[in-house]
């Protein structure tokens, strides 16, 4: 599976998940959890100061249902999903129907070595470290 996130494809991204899905939908992913986890994966490499021509390989998972009160009991259906920044935009390369018991999983963005180099060395260009005589 690849399907470029972009508007033309929020539609076929929805019947995906749709047929993953079947008849479950309250704590399950839309198109929209797709888009904002992209949106959010963009702005935090740009945050860590990655080129847009350096940003292709990096890839973010994520998990629907979000949390539930420590006295939710029951298990839920919900949706992982994976996706990994090419070229130019980002695309949905892994959706699954998974089921969990309690809160779901944090949004995870994960970098290239390359990458994280360069956001390490962004990073650490702030500051200096003192001598200790």
């Amino acid at each position: 599976m690849k399907i470029k996130i972009v508007e033309s494809n929020r539609h076929a991204i929805n019947i995906l998940l749709g047929e993953i899905n079947g008849k479950s939908l309250a704590h399950t992913a839309h198109d929209k959890h797709i888009f904002e986890l992209a949106e959010l994966m963009e702005m935090k490499l740009e945050k860590f100061g990655i080129a847009k021509k350096d940003r292709s390989g990096a890839k973010a998972s994520s998990m629907s249902g979000g949390n539930v009160p420590s006295a939710y009991k029951y298990s839920r259906i919900v949706n992982t999903y994976t996706i990994e920044r090419k070229s130019s935009d980002w695309f949905l390369i892994n959706a699954q129907r998974d089921e969990v018991w309690g809160n779901a999983q944090k949004d995870q963005l994960s970098l290239t070595p390359y990458q994280r180099d360069i956001a390490v060395g962004k990073f650490t260009a702030q500051f200096s470290v003192q001598v200790l005589a």
